[in-house]
């Protein structure tokens, strides 16, 4: 019978101190939130069919042996469009590997879904843990984070990759910015990992991360006295900014040479006007409004109940962490009051309107009031309930009834069509060159887009003399290359090319006297074009995407940086082992 109670009470103490069996917790609910992702069609979501022609398009660029494959050659009737150029590299990449192991595109995004479900309860986890130093109130932080329903429905109708990507690393950047101002300094560089997870991640969600970054560290502003504080924030700056160079570079590259609709306030309706019309009534945080097509701004009803417990615990939080807990529940209302026409979103400056719905601010209420749950779960627990067998049951219901009710509110975006993914798939492989009107036209150059109706689609897939005289023979267009014979054609002609303007093409004239490299400059229809800098009796043009420099510099400077933060972090770690034994 002693052996008995040992054992139960070694169980017992796993359960509430064993990060590994937390780590197992998690895991099984974060497979069990995913389950149901095999009842939804990606093609069915908003954004789910874009990121299907991203992982394919990607696929078919690095086949035709093009790195970085910033380019696709098959899109827009096969005007070389891009789709990673302007769109964070993580959440292309990472499900492309996934499809190594995966049948389908489908299903590897899909695994890739269900994977950041669980690394952002993981991540929450550790970012309450090394704030509180208790693995209870980390484990239901964690929880609390992944029932939360508009995250689900991110995944679930949304399917919005790049958002639901950056609620991995959000926690991480607080965990390090509150270890630097708040804590022992030892685990700073946590910023610079979720800064750069973020940024590579989803450029929206960075911009709002670092806005409460900065009123974080207004909280806080006496603290950078400390020279080790501002030492440290350059440190992670420096490792960010060189890091993410990859992706920023070849983006400020080529917002300098032209104009494209993803920065073009008007065409993206990024306004103060469109952001206020697209605001929600807190109503709608209770009960969805059941619009036809919408995803939900669902609280959660768990959420609900032990929020409305906040006032009894309050002065029960531990000091140590109270000004975070605190300060969590300002930032949480805050993401609420930035949701609902209460906000003066008429008159903020544009780049504050990037956020484009204002509903994406309770992914943000999520994350902090997750934070808040697990404290006053943990409290009232540890109040009213003495027997930890007791505890341990009623987790357990509330798991379980949680995960029933998320995967309740998720059921109205399941279908009962499942083949549309592969149909989609299919029609892909066997039409490569699809019309720029069966995809998103976020990444077409401005120009293109005003005419997108008329020239763009009318255009045929050749060498057009938009001004002066040539004869333009045997044109061959493979891919990102396209060769030409050229005759009779006199000085200043101008020549548009059948490719859309981006950096990175390279125009070589052969004549009897040589070969010259052209001057790439974007057309009035916001195609590639050329100058003839010369009259030509006869010779020949050739055209091919090979990048530029900076995109190589920068990849280059990417890769030798993160070398670098590797051995930054180790270096760190064993530095703050020997001070501990010191």
């Amino acid at each position: 019978m002693k052996n008995k109670i040992e054992l139960t009470k070694n169980i017992i103490k796993n359960f509430k101190d064993n990060k590994w069996i937390h780590y197992i917790i998690i895991i099984i609910i974060g497979i069990c939130l995913s389950i149901p992702l095999s009842q939804i069609q990606i093609r069915d979501t908003h954004d789910g069919f874009i990121h299907m022609l991203r992982l394919i398009g990607t696929w078919d660029t690095l086949e035709i042996g093009q790195f970085p494959p910033l380019i696709n050659q098959n899109y827009c009737n096969g005007s070389g469009y891009s789709m990673n150029l302007f769109y964070p590299p993580l959440v292309t990449y990472i499900p492309l590997l996934f499809k190594l192991i995966a049948p389908t595109y489908a299903i590897a995004i899909k695994i890739y879904a269900s994977v950041c479900i669980i690394l952002s309860g993981i991540t929450m986890y550790q970012f309450t843990y090394q704030i509180t130093k208790k693995r209870s109130v980390a484990l239901f932080s964690a929880i609390f984070y992944l029932i939360a329903p508009y995250k689900l429905a991110n995944v679930y109708k949304r399917f919005a990759i790049g958002e639901f990507t950056a609620m991995i690393f959000i926690p991480l950047v607080f965990l390090g910015l509150h270890n630097l101002f708040n804590q022992d300094k030892k685990k700073h560089y946590y910023i610079a990992i979720g800064a750069i997870g973020l940024f590579l991640s989803h450029t929206l969600t960075t911009l709002y991360t670092a806005m409460f970054c900065v009123i974080y560290i207004l909280f806080n502003l006496n603290r950078l006295k400390d020279k080790e504080i501002i030492k440290k924030c350059i440190i992670n700056g420096i490792f960010i900014v060189l890091i993410c160079m990859l992706f920023w570079m070849p983006l400020f590259e080529a917002s300098t040479q032209a104009e494209y609709s993803i920065l073009n306030d008007a065409v993206m309706r990024t306004t103060p006007s469109y952001t206020a019309d697209n605001t929600i009534s807190f109503l709608q945080l209770f009960k969805d409004g059941g619009e036809e097509n919408s995803t939900t701004y669902l609280i959660g009803l768990p959420t609900i109940i032990v929020i409305s417990l906040t006032i009894f615990v309050v002065n029960k939080v531990d000091n140590k962490y109270k000004d975070l807990y605190l300060l969590c529940i300002i930032f949480s209302l805050i993401s609420l009051f930035m949701c609902s026409r209460f906000f003066p979103w008429q008159i903020m400056p544009n780049f504050i309107c990037k956020l484009q719905y204002p509903w994406r601010m309770i992914g943000y209420f999520n994350l902090f009031m997750s934070f808040v749950c697990g404290i006053n779960m943990y409290i009232i627990l540890k109040q009213i309930v003495k027997k930890d067998i007791i505890k341990i049951l009623i987790i357990t219901i509330f798991v379980v009834i949680s995960i029933i009710s998320s995967i309740n509110i998720m059921s109205q975006f399941f279908t009962t069509d499942n083949t549309q993914d592969e149909k989609y798939t299919a029609m892909l492989f066997e039409n490569k060159k699809i019309s720029h009107m069966r995809i998103n036209r976020d990444y077409m150059p401005l120009k293109a887009i005003y005419l997108q109706s008329t020239y763009v689609k009318t255009r045929e897939d050749r060498t057009y003399v938009l001004k002066g005289n040539a004869e333009i023979l045997e044109e061959n267009k493979e891919d990102l290359k396209d060769e030409m014979k050229i005759r009779n054609a006199e000085k200043d002609t101008v020549l548009e090319l059948p490719y859309y303007y981006y950096p990175g093409y390279k125009i070589e004239l052969t004549t009897s006297e040589g070969v010259k490299k052209l001057k790439t400059v974007e057309s009035e229809h916001g195609y590639l074009s050329c100058v003839l800098p010369e009259n030509i009796e006869e010779g020949s043009i050739r055209v091919e995407y090979v990048g530029t420099l900076v995109t190589y510099i920068s990849y280059g400077i990417s890769i030798m940086s993160f070398v670098t933060f590797i051995g930054y972090i180790i270096y760190e770690r064993k530095k703050g082992e020997l001070n501990d034994q010191n």
